[in-house]
This record gives C-alpha cells, sequence and structure tokens, in this order.
C-alpha cells in the first residue's frame, strides 16, 4: 500500500515537473519571435536565443525533457509485431554503439555510452511488464543534459571539430540519437528508429553490397560527427529547422485555442447551423472538419474531438457506427490538408523546394475543396440510402463566427508577408484578447497557462519523429543513395511516367503503415521524386511544374496515410471513440474518400493536372488560360468524384445495380484521368449509366405488377 502511495506520489511530482517544462518551453519559442526586437539582443549575444545551431539544440532539449516525461506518465502498450520490430531494432542500433565504443578507446565513454543504449533502447522492451522501467525515463531525461550542455558550452570549438571529433564529442553525439531514438520508440513506435538505424548502417557497411547499391562507405566517428556537429546536417538540420521555425508555433495555438475554449465554440457554432436534413449530421461533422482544421495540424486529435462531440448525434440520426467513424476520421484528416495549418510536412516541403509557405498554401486549396466534396457526397448518399432521420439540435445563441478570426488573421498576415512563425505568434495574442471580450470564452482564460502546457506535450512525439526525420535525410544525402535509387527505378520502370507515379503512390503507402508522414514525405521525396521530375519534364511538363507537382504529390499521399490501414491513426482514434475494430474502421474511412487517392495520382500526370495546384501552371501559362484550364479540370474530378462516390455507395434515387455499379467506377477513374479523349468518352457513359439506374428503379414497381 505504501509502495502504491509512493508511486502515485512520484507519478504526479513527475506531472507537475511535466507542466512546468512545458510551459518554459512554449514561453522560450515564444520569446524567440520577438528577441530580436528587444535590446537584450543589441547588448549581447546569447548563444540559444541568438545562433541558429543552438536554437534547434535547446528546441530538442525540450523535446527530449517533455518527452521521457510524459513516457513516465503515460507509457503506451505496444502489441506483439511491434514489440519484435522493436527488438530488431535494438539488436541493430546495437551494432553501431559496439563499433562506436571499440573506436573511443576509453573505459569511461565505452561504458557510458552502452549504459545510454541500454536505458534508453532496450530498457523499455525487456522491462516493459516492470514499474522499473519508467524509473529509467527518469535517467534517459538526465542522460539528455550533458549533451546539451556540452553543445552549448563548447559550440564554436565544436564546429570546427566536425570533421575530427574528440572521444568526448562522439560520446555527446552518439548519445543524443540513441535518446531520441529511444523517445520515438516509446511515443511513437519502432519503425522510425528501425529506419534511422537502417540507413546509418548502410553508410558504415555498403562497400560490402554489390553494385549499384555499394559505396565506400563512412566509419562511425565521421557519422557522429555528421548527425551532432555539422550545421545544416542531421540532428540539427534544415528539417529540425522545420520543427523549430513553424510546427511549434501552430502546437502552442492549437494548445491556446483548446484552453480557450475555442474547439467547443467551433463545434456549437456548426451545430446551430444544423438543419433537418437527414444529411445535416454528416454535414456538420465535415465542416467542423474543415473549420478545425484552419486552426489544427493534428489529424488524430481533430478526429478524437469530432467523434466525441458528434457520435451521440449520430446515433440519434441513425447513422451506423462504421460509417460515423468513417466519416469522423475523413473530416479529422481535413486538419492536415485544410490552409492555413496543413502539418508539418507542408512546412518541410516549403523549406525543402526553397518556396514561401503561402505558395503551399495556395497549391492545398482546391485539393482540399476536392476533398470535402467526396467526404459531402459520400454523406449524401449515405444517407439517403440508410434512410435517416432528420436531428434537431438545440443551441441557441451559439453561433459565434469570430471564433474563426485567428486563422484568418494567420492567412492574411501570410499574404501580406509576415514569417509563419511571427503570424502565427501574433494570432496567439490576438486570440486572448479575443477571448476576453467573449463571455463565453473569457472565464477560460484562467486556463491559459494549461494552454502553453498542452501546447508543447505534442511536440514531444512530432519533434522528436522530425529530428529523426533529418536524420534519415542526412544519411541518404550523404550516401549517395538517391542517385543510386533514381536510376534502378528508372531501369525498372522502363521510363514509364504512370508506373513511376503508381510506385511513389505504393511506396509512400507502405511507409505510412508504420512512419509518421513527416519520415513518409522525406524518404518518398529523396528517393521517387527525382525520378518522376525526370519522366514529367522529358514528356513536355515544365521543369518547376514537374517538381512543385510532384511534391504536393508526396505531401499528399503522406498525408493520406492516416485514413489508409493497416495504420490509419485519425481511423483508429476513431474507432476508439466508437469501440470499433480498428482495422474494418480503417478500411471504411479510406472507402469513404476513395477519389483522394485517384485525383492527388493527376497531379503529375500531365500539365493539365496539375492545374489543381494553381501556381504550377501560372508560372507559365496566361492568367486567363490558367484559370479555364483548371476550371475545366476541377470540374471534371467532381464529376468523376460523383461517379465513384455513386458506385461506391450503390444508391443514387433507389439502389443500383452492381454491373451500373463498376460501369460507374471505371468512368469515375476515366473522368478523374487528365486527359480530354477519356474524359469525353467517360462523360456521357457516367450520366447514361446514372439515367439508366433511375429508369430502373421507376420500372421495377411496374414490372412486379
Amino acid at each position: 500500500m505504501k509502495n502504491h502511495l509512493g508511486e502515485s506520489h512520484a507519478k504526479d511530482l513527475v506531472k507537475k515537473a511535466l507542466g512546468v517544462i512545458a510551459i518554459i518551453a512554449s514561453l522560450y519559442h515564444l520569446y524567440l519571435i520577438f528577441h530580436p526586437y528587444t535590446p537584450l539582443s543589441y547588448l549581447y549575444r546569447i548563444g540559444i536565443l541568438d545562433l541558429t545551431q543552438l536554437q534547434r539544440a535547446t528546441h530538442v532539449f525540450f523535446i527530449l525533457l517533455v518527452g521521457f516525461l510524459l513516457s513516465y506518465t503515460a507509457r503506451p502498450r505496444i502489441g506483439r509485431v511491434r514489440l519484435a520490430i522493436a527488438y530488431i531494432t535494438s539488436i541493430l542500433t546495437l551494432i553501431p554503439t559496439i563499433q562506436l565504443a571499440l573506436f573511443l578507446k576509453s573505459p569511461l565513454y565505452s561504458t557510458l555510452i552502452m549504459l545510454v543504449w541500454f536505458v534508453a533502447i532496450l530498457s523499455p522492451l525487456v522491462l516493459r511488464s516492470s514499474g522499473k522501467a519508467r524509473y529509467l525515463d527518469l535517467v534517459c531525461l538526465a542522460a539528455a543534459v550533458p549533451p546539451y550542455l556540452y553543445m552549448v558550452y563548447d559550440y564554436e570549438n565544436l564546429i570546427y571539430r566536425a570533421v575530427l571529433p574528440l572521444p568526448t564529442d562522439l560520446y555527446m553525439g552518439w548519445s543524443e540519437v540513441l535518446l531520441l531514438m529511444g523517445l520515438v520508440l516509446r511515443l511513437v513506435g519502432p519503425e522510425m528508429p528501425l529506419l534511422v538505424t537502417i540507413f546509418i548502417l548502410y553508410n558504415i557497411y555498403a562497400p560490402g553490397l554489390p553494385p549499384p547499391w555499394s559505396h565506400p562507405g563512412f566509419s562511425i566517428d565521421y557519422l557522429v560527427g555528421k548527425i551532432y556537429i555539422e550545421s545544416e546536417a542531421a540532428l540539427f538540420g534544415l528539417v529540425t529547422g522545420v520543427s523549430l521555425k513553424y510546427v511549434v508555433y501552430f502546437t502552442i495555438l492549437a494548445g491556446i485555442l483548446g484552453a480557450l475554449g475555442y474547439g467547443e465554440a467551433m463545434a456549437r457554432t456548426f451545430l446551430s447551423r444544423m438543419g433537418r436534413s437527414p444529411a445535416s449530421v454528416g454535414r456538420v461533422a465535415t465542416l467542423m472538419g474543415t473549420g478545425m482544421g484552419m486552426v489544427s495540424g493534428s489529424g488524430a486529435a481533430d478526429t478524437t474531438f469530432i467523434s466525441s462531440t458528434m457520435k451521440p448525434i449520430f446515433k440519434a440520426a441513425g447513422y451506423d457506427d462504421l460509417s460515423a467513424a468513417g466519416l469522423a476520421a475523413n473530416a479529422g484528416t481535413l486538419a492536415i490538408i485544410t490552409p492555413p495549418i496543413l502539418g508539418s510536412v507542408a512546412f518541410i516541403m516549403a523549406e525543402i523546394l526553397a518556396i514561401p509557405y503561402s505558395s503551399v498554401v495556395i497549391m492545398a486549396i482546391i485539393p482540399a475543396l476536392l476533398y470535402i466534396s467526396s467526404i459531402y457526397l459520400y454523406n449524401e448518399y449515405y444517407s439517403r440510402k440508410a434512410g435517416l432521420k432528420p436531428v434537431v439540435v438545440s443551441e441557441k445563441g451559439s453561433f459565434k463566427i469570430h471564433v474563426f478570426a485567428p486563422a484568418f488573421l494567420i492567412l492574411a498576415l501570410i499574404f501580406l508577408g509576415y514569417s509563419v512563425s511571427l503570424a502565427v505568434t501574433i494570432a496567439i495574442v490576438f486570440s486572448i484578447i479575443l477571448a476576453a471580450f467573449d463571455k463565453d470564452l473569457r472565464p477560460r482564460i484562467k486556463n491559459i497557462w494549461v494552454g502553453f502546457q498542452e501546447g508543447f506535450i505534442p511536440m514531444a512525439s512530432i519533434g522528436a519523429s522530425i529530428a529523426m526525420a533529418n536524420v534519415i535525410m542526412s544519411m541518404v544525402v550523404i550516401s549517395g543513395l538517391s542517385q543510386k535509387f533514381t536510376l534502378a527505378l528508372l531501369s525498372i520502370i522502363q521510363n514509364n511516367l504512370v508506373l513511376a507515379i503508381l510506385f511513389a503512390w505504393g511506396f509512400s503507402l507502405v511507409l505510412g503503415m508504420g512512419v509518421p508522414p513527416t519520415a513518409t514525405y522525406v524518404l518518398s521525396s529523396l528517393l521517387t521524386a527525382p525520378a518522376i521530375i525526370g519522366l514529367a519534364t522529358s514528356i513536355g511538363i515544365p521543369q518547376d511544374t514537374a517538381t512543385l507537382s510532384t511534391h504536393m504529390f508526396l505531401f499528399y499521399m503522406a498525408m493520406l496515410a492516416d485514413v489508409t490501414p493497416p495504420v490509419a491513426l485519425s481511423a483508429f482514434a476513431a474507432a476508439a471513440v466508437f469501440k470499433l475494430d480498428p482495422i474494418k474502421a480503417g478500411v471504411k474511412a479510406a472507402l469513404v474518400a476513395l477519389p483522394k487517392h485517384i485525383y492527388s495520382i493527376s497531379f503529375v500526370y500531365s500539365y493539365w493536372g496539375a492545374s489543381i495546384l494553381i501556381i504550377p501552371v501560372l508560372l507559365h501559362s496566361p492568367p486567363q488560360e490558367a484559370a479555364l484550364l483548371t476550371i475545366t479540370r476541377v470540374a471534371a474530378i467532381l464529376a468523376g468524384i460523383w461517379f465513384l462516390t455513386l458506385a461506391n455507395v450503390g444508391y443514387h434515387k433507389g439502389e443500383i445495380a452492381k454491373p451500373l455499379r463498376i460501369v460507374l467506377a471505371i468512368t469515375g477513374i476515366m473522368m478523374i484521368i487528365p486527359s480530354e479523349i477519356l474524359n469525353i468518352i467517360a462523360l456521357p457513359i457516367g450520366l447514361g449509366s446514372i439515367i439508366a439506374s433511375t429508369r430502373i428503379k421507376k420500372t421495377a414497381p411496374e414490372t412486379e405488377k
């Protein structure tokens, strides 16, 4: 009993420490925005405030502190398959760790690095059923302090030793890598640490591989120096910079808006507009996802909120749980493809392509609207087929259009030329002031500290995954694997653009089964994008158009992993609320908006296909011509979505016969493919099938008579 009380007390203390550190982390990041305008920046040069590398190191340090405290308070369970993958990962990470321990030739450092490997990688596996593993999370937290302080203290000397690092440099660097791997293993899963380890081992043992995959190889000390010390290389490189410059500010904004009650106010606003149509419940869920997606970048979190809010209303209307979960999962996924907040992948893409984030926002508008249309149409025909009844929700006085003001303010500031981080910071301040003038939100201003706390805690998993993605990117670049993979891919597909696109589609979906969208996008953009861009330019698509459309396609595919089984985070979140089998919910979520997979492929199929992204065609066509291309392409895709939805649901004004559903599915795909000939053939056939299904329904009673 005393032992249990002691553990409970320790857990409470850790939770308090977690809250305090998360608040400090949020305030640190917000201060970075204002620091250049303060007298302090002119009087003194403070590394963690003024130097990019140390800002990123501090960002990662806060992620490690918060992450291991979070792991202590709530350790997720791991299934058998993932446990097996985790053990494989631990064995593989041991190989470079032993290599480094032998290279160091220091009994102290060699022993310490093996201990770090044990507490970071192996202990959560072998001690998973024991309470002792929880305390080793605190050991990991303590182990994260020396590498950070060492970087801050000796940074100016350290950067000149990247190629010839000292034993202390190597110990600190590999400790940081192992700790980040261990954090991702605990909070996200073993797949990403496994990928990181494989790419590190590839760089070490590539000389033993057959051509074209072999290369001279690199020693472990060289790789650790690259990862830990070199500017813009791995742990503190460009991708980690995205987490610092963009992602953290949006998570803080989401935390503040949640604490102030903006999410509930948005939900009540949409519910107050609910009509008496049987499809109104699904419409409100879709609108809720769209509205919340404008101020949130988390599909799973939004899905959980929408599912919890709408579950009783779905039931009252007569939706079956599986269809309701599928709709909620897709509505929640709108969070990561609805401007202005598009999820971390969009910011990484902007940095990799060196384009303004506002350009990414513009390119995402029409695909997001098409996604919304596909969910909306599915809901309309499903509600008719299921014979749903209207539901009246009384929410008098709950219409608050001003709760969307922070999202529109961010958009306005970005297009006025403000940096994304400054725009979001201004929106955070504005949302607090706005809440003070709203009688319903005003009482919750006292929760502002909770907002800062909840705003940074999600960065533990997001930020650690992004840092790991940066390591993967660095390992791919220095090995030249991107070029080797491109040549091999071109040889396999025989320079066929369609096959290259389909390969990238499958590659992204397979990666998305186990790793976060950031890693999926980074890997697919490094390994498959060069081949697609090269083939697209070879058929006459301009280079910049091909580049933008290819990366948008890969971005979209990375995002769709959230609703694509077997690992569909948004679908699993909905399944948890509706108490369903996660795989069944994932399959249903994938079917609800089936056209999304097809029209995303069409981005890179032709110049006309890229027109729905707007900017790629505006670079080479006059505005009038670009507008015509975009309008005709959108119209064709909408027709295709309509046909596919009817085929999927199997209902128009009555049940659609199976042969006609097959015809509608084929013509729907033909309409989405950016080919004038296919569209001209498919449109009359699809419309004819719809008319035929209506006539069959009308003549059926006469035949029965």
